[in-house]
């Protein structure tokens, strides 16, 4: 079982990992938008639907490992 224990901490890792970049470059994105720094495509408008799309898979991958049911429980 510890073969699998390291793999599900690496999804854990992972998964936050996942969400705190895409959180990141969501605020980076609305920030963009307000004050117009940076003219970089992916920083437009249309590219925070898709960084809100990684921030929830991330936590929904760190929550669901995290909180799994075990056998026996």
């Amino acid at each position: 079982m510890k073969k699998m224990e390291g793999v599900l901490n690496f999804f854990r890792f992972l998964g936050m990992t996942l969400f705190f970049l895409s959180t990141a470059l969501f605020l980076v994105t609305v920030l963009n938008n307000w004050f117009n720094f940076a003219s970089i495509d992916w920083l437009t408008g249309s590219f925070w639907r898709v960084y809100l799309f990684f921030a929830v898979s991330g936590i929904l991958m760190y929550i669901l490992i995290t909180f799994r049911r075990r056998k026996g429980d």
